[in-house]
């Protein structure tokens, strides 16, 4: 990496975790916001960018205290970082192959790697002080819910990109 590409990533990171503490508004608004800048730092400086971004922010909001599930279960940290991995791969095929399939069974698998591992594993492992309304609402928030946030975020994601890319290239 050279110092544009570290910059680059910096400012992409600082972005994703300004998103990350407006947890409490809605996970529509941040999840989205989380998934189109890992996205966008793939496309625009490559996939190791993406990978530390996926690594980096989910820690902070732990560090933070700005996700909930992570303070009930500390060992959700990995399955997230993982997740957010997903979707990096995802638009690193993408910037290959310039196929949208490509985003789109990223955040399924994104969504399903979530699902499998909070409903079979998490919760049923490390879930047991955590009340049935609770859980429901986190069986809730890692299966559909990561589904629409990570297909809205590549959609808002390569929205922002065409004229981005046009801006970086200009440069």
């Amino acid at each position: 990496m050279n110092t544009k590409m570290i910059a680059r990533t910096g400012i992409l990171l600082a972005i994703c975790i300004v998103f990350q503490l407006l947890k409490g508004i809605s996970v529509y608004i941040t999840g989205p916001a989380v998934n189109a800048v890992i996205v966008i730092a793939v496309l625009s400086t490559g996939l190791v960018s993406g990978l530390i971004i996926s690594v980096i922010a989910p820690l902070v909001a732990f560090l933070v205290g700005a996700t909930p599930i992570l303070q009930l279960i500390p060992l959700m940290l990995p399955v997230i970082m993982i997740s957010n991995c997903i979707i990096a791969f995802a638009a690193y095929f993408y910037k290959k192959n310039g196929n949208v399939l490509s985003l789109i069974l990223g955040s399924a698998a994104k969504a399903a790697f979530l699902w499998l591992l909070v409903w079979y594993v998490m919760l049923p492992v490390f879930g047991a002080n955590i009340p049935d309304p609770a859980k429901m609402a986190m069986k809730t928030t890692f299966s559909i819910t990561q589904l629409v946030t990570a297909l809205l975020g590549c959609a808002i994601a390569l929205i922002i990109w065409k004229p981005l890319e046009k801006a970086l290239q200009s440069r």
